[in-house]
């Protein structure tokens, strides 16, 4: 069989994950050898057999995918656009969340307290989480699973304020922890060429085995300000029992918003479910940092 190579530098490309949907269409065409995108380069490759299939179709798809052949910038301008993004929110999101008066979760606070605690930072998770939610295709199981793994972090975090001193030390090397583990995440999903290569499935998680459960596990435990504030709450709580009852009450009304928005979100065309990841990954890298920070001033 008689093969031939097409080569295109194409426009739309924004993040890691535009090299899979690129390439999972052009698969699936028939004559279509092997498809590869290269979103550094902004470059599509395809072995094709040109007696089934001709360049011009190839391209046709490309373009009805949002992908049309072009400069192939697209993807350093959207690198540029980014980390510009992560700087000017590194110093905006401080200034902007003071404005916002959300109650604080007090030593005693009932279950009440903590869900409505939970349903005023609804909107901060869909900032942060709502890209990789509309990724999925179940957003009950997504939240569901994420609800899981709040619940045993808080028992975790209860046990474990009943056996070590949590005094500022400890939160400071929390904190930063934490905000380090979030902006290593951030930059998977970002697609530095390192971080990828350890672990690849972390900028994909459209191709986790078990898909909007698994994915919910793991962003249920990827820490945010409002989250920490939380886990030190529950660790204070006493037990095991109370940490896991406090962050299921908050976890559950985190959920209200959550699930409202990705109902909604089924109704966002899917050509436009880069640009959310995209703005998400942004989020997630300035809210590691702003993590960081904190922690590091705690000293």
């Amino acid at each position: 069989m008689d093969r031939e190579t097409f080569r295109k530098k194409v426009d739309g490309m924004i993040c890691p994950q535009c090299e899979d949907e690129i390439a999972q269409a052009l698969i699936h065409m028939r004559g279509v050898l092997s498809a590869d995108a290269s979103y550094r380069k902004s470059e599509v490759i395809v072995q094709y057999a040109p007696d089934i299939i001709s360049a011009e179709s190839i391209e046709k798809k490309l373009s009805d995918i949002g992908y049309p052949a072009g400069e192939g910038k697209s993807g350093i301008r959207s690198d540029i656009i980014s980390a510009a993004a992560v700087l000017l929110l590194y110093f905006a999101v401080p200034v902007i969340t003071g404005m916002v008066d959300i109650p604080q979760a007090e030593q005693g606070a009932s279950f009440g307290l903590l869900f409505m605690i939970g349903v005023l930072t609804g909107a901060h998770c869909i900032g942060m989480c709502g890209g990789i939610m509309l990724t999925q295709n179940n957003a009950l199981m997504y939240n569901g699973t994420r609800l899981i793994s709040y619940t045993i972090v808080g028992a975790v975090f209860g046990a474990m304020g009943t056996m070590i001193s949590y005094d500022i030390e400890f939160k400071s090397m929390l904190l930063t922890m934490c905000g380090l583990l979030v902006v290593i995440i951030g930059l998977m999903m970002w697609g530095v060429p390192v971080l990828r290569r350890i672990s690849p499935q972390l900028t994909k998680p459209c191709r986790f085995r078990g898909g909007p459960a698994i994915v919910g596990l793991l962003t249920g435990l990827m820490p945010c300000g409002a989250l920490t504030v939380m886990w030190m709450f529950a660790a204070a709580s006493g037990s095991w029992r109370s940490g896991a009852a406090s962050m299921f009450a908050f976890g559950l009304g985190t959920c209200v918003l959550m699930i409202t928005f990705g109902m909604f979100g089924k109704f966002i065309p899917k050509r436009y479910n880069k640009y959310i990841t995209r703005v998400s990954t942004v989020l997630i890298v300035t809210l590691g940092l702003l993590l960081m920070t904190k922690g590091l001033k705690l000293l």
